[in-house]
């Protein structure tokens, strides 16, 4: 058949009658148009009634040919002054590959004179039935003249007709730049479903994009997943706006408790492997995997755009999953990415809850999503994401995707205020100021000047006279006395150094813990959160009244104890006790509501200065004080240069 066999007159569809659910009730008002077979060229001579009538063109539609390819390109360097971030659309050799692909599928839109006024681009995963719609094109000086609304009904039927059997949605990631190709293909019954706020860069400024899907029928009833959607809380507003659409049915909200073996966790943190390979237009593909396992984790980087996309895994259990999540994250936040998602099964909540609690929310439930090979069903995903910065407050939608914003409760006027937040930015200047760092490698260096300070007061004290000073028979504070050293004034230095140090020490390992504590983590204790702050901030307080209590340790040493040294002993107790009530309760904090430091740190933080103070009390021996000393300090030393340094 030729394209003047394939011209029809007289046939008028109202655009009322489109706007359909499926593909069968798309293609219906135009079954008077025969097979649409674009493959021999279709000219659209039908009529759209009900709509305001513009007097645009109607295009002839083809598909491409390998000497189109040339023309492809320059109109995508055309209409994006040569930065279309994907830069395979601007090599022409790319183009003609892919022309020759069956699995793409380029259709030329073309003026009555038959010159070249624009394309698009169906790319089509046989394996999970669905077609992706992109690249719909129109050289400029087309724009307003060429009707694109009757040139994507021409594709879409064109593409339904000759893969009825083969795929079974057709799906389009829009801009939000207009809103002109959202309707044209919301025409055609492609819905939004689905948002990525921030995914894109175009023409140098960061844009979001509108997912928009179309089903065929027997997708969503005869071979979808007879399984029951098990989704989490938060997953439930995106459930409820599909299901309004496609009649999904009944579904079950799930709570999982998800209880990791941190154990496993860290064998299999040990045994984790990370693949990246580039290709010439700067795509890194990126991925994990495990020694001595099929389990993997794979995603698409594209620099151009700052994101992280095409997200695949398998797991064998949580604990794997965990790893790689934060593995993902770590990778994203050390490549500076805005954006990056994953498509989530609708029935695997577990899951669900943990790229939740690392920060991806749900954007689009998605109903018969992917394929099972196995089961020949069609399986629900969720769409999470992340990303940073504001959602352009201008950002052109059409009613359907506004509603779909709404049910997501994305109001990018809300997101806006994102951009007033400057100081915020100072603040992380000020952060990474080398002042700062001076600081904390300054503090580092008094920790290791205090120990030094000690046990050089304690060397100097048993080589001299008049008495020579036994560590099992003197107590550390007869360091300071002129009975056993001429140089009282290192010990008092020593306590003095310590006590001032411990101050930003604590508040810096306080602020260190909690910002080591993923969001997985903090999910596992989410009941007691209030514990574990007052286990941390009274750490802090009671550690400083130690601080202190050290300080007066030195000003007031044993040549200015006072009467029978009472107030030398007062401060020294009270040191001991803040120290040691402090470390417990850092230590608890460590054992129950983290999982960065090992649990067994923690169990010596408890018992060992505990079991000293203990003993010391009861019997008041000068080696047990050592020994409590050398406890603490134990706990402490690694901590400080830990939180100071690392």
């Amino acid at each position: 058949m030729t394209i003047s066999e394939e011209v029809i007159t007289d046939v008028v569809v109202s655009l009322n009658k489109l706007f359909p659910n499926s593909t069968d009730q798309f293609i219906k008002p135009f079954e008077k148009l025969g097979d649409p077979d674009i493959y021999n060229g279709m000219c659209l001579d039908f009529k759209l009634c009900d709509r305001e009538q513009k007097n645009k063109v109607t295009p002839i539609l083809r598909v491409a040919k390998l000497g189109d390819a040339e023309e492809i390109v320059e109109i995508y360097k055309e209409l994006y002054n040569r930065t279309y971030p994907y830069k395979e659309m601007e090599d022409v050799d790319e183009v003609r590959r892919m022309i020759q692909d069956p699995s793409i599928q380029w259709i030329i839109y073309q003026d009555p004179s038959f010159n070249i006024a624009g394309c698009i681009t169906f790319v089509l995963d046989f394996d999970n039935r669905r077609g992706y719609i992109r690249g719909f094109m129109l050289k400029r000086k087309y724009q307003g003249i060429i009707d694109i609304t009757k040139a994507m009904i021409g594709s879409m039927l064109g593409m339904i007709h000759h893969f009825r059997n083969t795929i079974f949605n057709w799906y389009v990631e829009n801009r939000t730049a207009h809103a002109k190709s959202q309707y044209s293909m919301w025409v055609c019954g492609i819905a939004p479903i689905g948002f990525y706020p921030n995914k894109d860069v175009f023409l140098g400024k960061i844009e979001s994009d509108l997912m928009q899907i179309l089903y065929d029928e027997r997708a969503l009833k005869q071979y979808r997943s007879e399984e029951l959607p098990q989704i989490i809380s938060c997953v439930e507003t995106c459930y409820l706006y599909s299901e309004r659409r496609y009649d999904l049915g009944r579904y079950k909200l799930v709570s999982p408790k998800n209880r990791l073996d941190f154990h496993k966790i860290k064998t299999i943190k040990r045994n984790l492997v990370k693949h990246v390979s580039k290709d010439k237009y700067g795509y890194e593909a990126i991925h994990f995997t495990l020694k001595n396992s099929t389990s993997y984790f794979k995603f698409l980087y594209t620099p151009h755009v700052q994101n992280f996309e095409k997200t695949e895994y398998r797991v064998a259990n949580l604990e794997e999953l965990y790893v790689f999540v934060r593995e993902f994250i770590k990778c994203g936040r050390e490549l500076g990415i805005r954006y990056c998602e994953v498509f989530i099964s609708a029935y695997k909540p577990s899951h669900q809850k943990l790229f939740h609690d690392a920060g991806l929310l749900p954007r689009g439930y998605i109903p018969s999503w992917k394929y099972n090979l196995e089961n020949e069903t069609f399986e629900d995903h969720i769409l999470f994401n992340l990303f940073i910065g504001p959602i352009d407050c201008s950002i052109q939608l059409i009613d359907e995707g506004k509603d779909l914003l709404g049910a997501l409760e994305l109001n990018p006027q809300v997101y806006k205020i994102e951009e007033k937040s400057k100081p915020i930015k100072v603040l992380e200047k000020l952060k990474s100021h080398p002042i700062r760092k001076i600081i904390k490698k300054s503090l580092a260096i008094g920790i290791i000047g205090y120990i030094s300070l000690i046990f050089i007061s304690a060397i100097v004290a048993f080589f001299t006279e008049p008495e020579a000073y036994m560590m099992w028979r003197n107590t550390i504070s007869d360091l300071g006395s002129y009975l056993f050293t001429p140089f009282p004034g290192l010990f008092d230095t020593a306590c003095i150094m310590a006590g001032v140090i411990t101050i930003p020490y604590y508040f810096s390992l306080q602020k260190k813990i909690i910002s080591q504590i993923t969001s997985l983590e903090k999910s596992i204790t989410i009941k007691t959160p209030y514990l574990g702050n007052i286990l941390l901030k009274t750490g802090v307080i009671i550690g400083v009244c130690g601080g202190i209590g050290y300080i007066f340790v030195g000003v007031f040493s044993l040549e200015r104890a006072g009467p029978n040294n009472i107030i030398h002993g007062l401060f020294a107790g009270g040191a001991f006790l803040g120290f040691v009530i402090s470390i417990i309760l850092f230590s608890l904090y460590i054992i129950f509501f983290q999982n960065r430091i090992p649990r067994s740190f923690g169990i010596f933080g408890i018992v060992a200065p505990l079991t000293f103070f203990g003993l010391y009390c009861i019997l008041i021996d000068p080696l047990i004080e050592w020994l409590l000393l050398i406890s603490i300090l134990s706990f402490s030393v690694p901590m400080g240069l830990w939180s100071f340094l690392k």
